[in-house]
């Protein structure tokens, strides 16, 4: 029997739950189907639950299976990036200069007249009103510094104007007492505080503990919305609560019109903690655990983080250059404490007290510093390669096997790049490509997809763009076969290309179609279409069987 509760309409004692979240009670079937336009919008499999090690965090009421949303919310506030060229303050559309329409009450510029009418354009237009004076933007298509403080006000402005907002938002972690002295705690209190205190003559309104924790929780809270170019930033409710891992088992999209969706990238057991990467799956556990300590203001000590060879896959493994040994190096643990109050990249500035990297066979050790300066000569030399050049991958992938795993993430990363690259730069797509470039297009986007599947199963967007990459590598094998051996050859291949089909189209269904996977979503349902066609008109055409 279900605890008792009270009844979200009555307020009577009640045993059954709401099936979705299992946090409302009702008394009766009626009253949960009075009570469910209101409570639709709020209705999750994921509940709220709250834990002295890890805070507020989001919990499974149920078995929730992969693909199935858990979450899907509108923002609570959005604006343009901290840095970010003059944008529209209504859509967020990049402004050109020669197509620009000005606020009349503040100056400010936007994209259309409709945009300077939008609710979400009032805290700016207010406070510019205030100072007596309109704003003058005259540089486009750079950096623009008064575009800084922007987001910041519209988060201030809700402690006058919406009690309600401003108490969520106030709820949001910030980690003030962590960010104090940094870099970037520096610059914020010189670009955006003191701005808003001069420019906008606001220093008797807010004071610096108020500007200071805004800054701070859209630091630590803030989502980059891709929509357009450049994204936009949005705050969430309770997606925030959502825990961070590096292996997580969900991931996040959008809509088209800026809602978050918050998606199961695996199978989730009843009681799970819900969470999402805050990182880039793709990179190594150094750059992860970097990346966390300076943003986000926490060590990561997650399961992957934890293992150094990360699942087995050596995703960091450089190759030992003893004479004859065939061993990789790692360092005991990636789990040393890291130094937050700076921004140096320099491997000498790193806290790492003689770390040693120990090959896996021979149990010779190297010293951090060489490993270090070995991967900042390797990153240098992938900084500088060509974009968009095949070959160029193809020969940073040779020449850095004798120093990487075949695993490691530069290799990936690279690897990832030339998959896709192989037939886009031949006007036939993948038939004008050699039988060498089919075939090794082949073999990265396997080897890509499995190791995908095992570093972050729920990183649904790449995943399912790799797929798609592998499923027309096949088709076009099959055609190619087919030529010499025959349409039950064709038909294999194009069979096996239908089910990888398959599986991309659902990985990417919630991907908008603002988003190039999003477009590649509904080629995916097109070229289906066309493979059902296919597969049966080839089967129409083999001999019936004796």
């Amino acid at each position: 029997m279900s605890p008792k509760g009270a009844c979200a309409i009555c307020l009577s004692p009640a045993e059954q739950k709401c099936s979705g979240c299992q946090a409302v009670h009702y008394c009766t079937k009626e009253h949960q189907k009075q009570h469910w336009k209101l409570h639709k919008n709020e209705c999750s499999p994921a509940r709220v639950k709250e834990d002295p090690k890890v805070g507020r965090y989001l919990e499974a009421t149920r078995d929730i299976r992969a693909g199935d949303i858990i979450l899907k919310e509108a923002p609570l506030i959005t604006g343009p990036s901290q840095i970010t060229p003059p944008v529209c303050l209504g859509c967020y559309e990049l402004l050109k200069e020669e197509k620009i329409v000005i606020c009349e009450k503040c100056g400010w510029p936007f994209c259309s007249k409709e945009c300077t009418n939008k609710d979400v354009h009032q805290p700016e237009c207010f406070y510019t009103q205030q100072t007596g004076e309109k704003v003058s933007i005259s540089t486009f298509g750079t950096p623009h510094p008064s575009y800084q403080c922007i987001t910041i006000m519209r988060c201030l402005y809700q402690r006058d104007h919406n009690q309600k907002l401003w108490q969520k938002l106030q709820t949001l972690q910030s980690h003030c007492d962590e960010r104090k002295g940094t870099d970037k705690w520096n610059h914020d209190r010189k670009m955006v505080a003191e701005f808003i205190w001069k420019f906008f003559k606001l220093d008797g309104t807010f004071n610096e503990d108020e500007i200071m924790k805004c800054c701070g929780i859209l630091q630590i809270n803030g989502h980059e919305v891709p929509l357009l170019e450049p994204d936009y930033l949005a705050v969430f409710d309770r997606i925030s609560m959502a825990e961070h891992n590096c292996r997580a088992n969900c991931n996040k999209s959008f809509t088209s019109d800026g809602e978050i969706i918050l998606s199961a990238g695996v199978n989730i057991k009843s009681g799970s903690h819900i969470s999402i990467c805050y990182s880039d799956p793709l990179w190594g556990t150094e750059a992860r655990r970097h990346h966390l300590a300076d943003s986000k203001f926490f060590e990561c000590c997650c399961e992957r983080c934890s293992d150094v060879t990360e699942f087995g896959t050596m995703y960091s493994a450089v190759k030992c250059k003893k004479k004859d040994c065939k061993g990789y190096l790692l360092p005991e643990t990636f789990i040393l404490p890291i130094l937050h109050k700076t921004t140096s990249p320099d491997p000498q500035t790193r806290n790492l007290d003689n770390k040693m990297w120990i090959c896996s066979s021979c149990k010779d050790a190297v010293s951090d510093a060489i490993i270090q300066q070995l991967l900042q000569d390797i990153g240098t030399e992938l900084s500088v390669m060509p974009r968009g050049d095949p070959d160029a991958c193809e020969r940073f992938i040779n020449h850095c096997s004798s120093y990487l795993h075949p695993n490691h993430h530069y290799m990936t990363d690279v690897g990832l790049a030339l998959a896709q690259m192989i037939g886009q730069e031949h006007e036939l797509g993948l038939a004008g490509v050699t039988d060498e470039r089919l075939i090794l297009k082949t073999q990265l986007c396997k080897k890509i997809a499995n190791l995908l599947e095992t570093l972050s199963p729920a990183e649904c967007r790449v995943r399912g763009s790799v797929l798609f990459e592998l499923h027309a590598a096949f088709a076009e094998t099959g055609r190619r076969q087919s030529l010499t051996e025959g349409p039950m050859v064709m038909l294999g291949y194009i069979t096996e290309s239908r089910k990888i089909l398959i599986e991309s189209a659902s990985l990417l269904r919630h991907e908008p179609a603002e988003l190039p996977e999003g477009r590649l979503a509904r080629q995916a349902k097109v070229n289906l279409m066309q493979m059902e066609e296919l597969i049966k008109n080839l089967s129409a055409s083999l001999p019936a069987p004796l």
